[in-house]
């Protein structure tokens, strides 16, 4: 049988290998050739064969007519990269990243895209906020737009109080927030890279948290990326207090006030019996993580903000829970459910859009796999989940 070699405009497999953050040599490796080889493809020395380019386009995560283009398609940057370290220190983004930020703006387009085919109007409703110019600012500034924030959420302490378990304070905390039209996805992603993102270009605002954190973890991030939105500046986020952008201070302070209103922790039984107190025993930090609904580390963290604790213990407790988290976490595992997954990760109104999209004949039961991400064999469960959910 004859080898088929494909001219592919050299810029397009350079694109595609670059847009997925791979390099010349994994790229070698998946053809099992040489990195020279894949060189020669890029250059417009060599062709590669049917073959290789399929095993290329599933390497790149990109459909094969794509390497039929005659130059490579417009797509948006990666949004803006908060991380810690500085700029020159980052390591780029992982495959799996940069992957996660791909199909999450596919997501959010076709959300708006289906909204528009059903008629739907599009108007978040996000409060609007400012970043203060001045660092020192940055406290106070916070801590206003979170209780405001609050109020405008219609959310009592109270009721925060009184909500079964961290679970239930996602779930709930997520309702609300897509209510203001906001998409809300979960992902997995490397950990060490992100704990989560926004996007605020297109129609619908976005929020994507990382599967691969703990339920306080995604709740804080939750926050930290809502605040991004209302500054409408998105971003890849680390959350963590080490970092000294603006930004990301505002940002993180702003979820831990709108988590934990200041008068309400000072006003705690256990708390205000004890505000001299610097190195808080675990059980006092467990008990207000379990009624405030957020981790220990956001409970030490307000104590560290509020001066009731000092540097080095919050520090030094932040790496022992850290320790304890990862040996936890290999732990993981059990049945799944694909239904209850599939709202989880692309949320009620995502999966209420599609459903409602295809229920008018918008789109085929193709589609909907699609869209959805999962097998038609779950649709049914899927349709109740989401209609119980609405």
């Amino acid at each position: 049988m004859p080898t088929i070699e494909v001219f592919v405009e050299p810029t397009v497999l350079v694109w595609a290998r670059e847009s997925i953050g791979e390099s010349i040599e994994r790229a070698a490796k998946r053809l099992r050739t040489t990195p020279e080889t894949v060189k020669e493809f890029e250059s417009g020395e060599k062709k590669p064969r049917l073959a290789q380019l399929e095993k290329l386009a599933n390497l790149y995560k990109r459909p094969l007519a794509v390497f039929l283009l005659s130059e490579p398609p417009k797509e948006p940057p990666l949004p803006d990269d908060f991380r810690t370290l500085p700029e020159g220190e980052r390591e780029p983004f992982s495959p799996d990243t940069r992957l996660a930020i791909r199909r999450a703006r596919r997501l959010q387009n076709l959300a708006a895209e289906l909204a528009r085919e059903l008629d739907r109007e599009i108007e978040p409703q996000i409060g609007r906020a400012s970043l203060p110019e001045r660092y020192e600012d940055l406290t106070s500034s916070a801590e206003d737009l979170a209780s405001k924030t609050r109020k405008e959420l219609g959310v009592e302490i109270q009721t925060q109080f009184e909500w079964k378990n961290n679970r239930k304070a996602l779930n709930q905390w997520r309702h609300l927030i897509e209510r203001r039209g906001v998409l809300l996805f979960q992902m997995r992603m490397p950990f060490k890279e992100t704990r989560g993102f926004s996007l605020t270009e297109g129609e619908l605002p976005a929020i994507i948290l990382n599967l691969d954190d703990s339920i306080n973890g995604r709740i804080f991030s939750l926050f930290h990326e809502y605040a991004h939105l209302m500054i409408d500046h998105g971003g890849i986020c680390d959350m963590k207090h080490t970092n000294h952008q603006r930004i990301e201070v505002f940002c993180n302070h702003f979820a831990g006030a709108f988590l934990v209103p200041r008068a309400d922790l000072l006003s705690y039984p256990l708390v205000r019996t004890k505000q001299k107190k610097i190195e808080w025993p675990e059980e006092d930090l467990q008990e207000l993580s379990l009624v405030f609904k957020v981790s220990k580390e956001v409970i030490l963290r307000r104590f560290l903000i509020l001066g009731l604790t000092t540097e080095d213990f919050y520090q030094d407790k932040r790496e022992e829970w850290y320790e304890k988290w990862e040996e936890e976490k290999k732990k993981e595992g059990g049945r799944r459910n694909m239904a209850r997954e599939c709202l989880r990760d692309k949320g009620v109104p995502f999966v209420s859009l599609v459903l409602e999209a295809y229920e008018s004949e918008r789109i085929t039961l193709s589609d909907v796999a699609d869209y959805l991400g999962t097998r038609l064999q779950y649709l049914s469960q899927i349709e109740e989940l989401a209609r119980a959910s609405i």
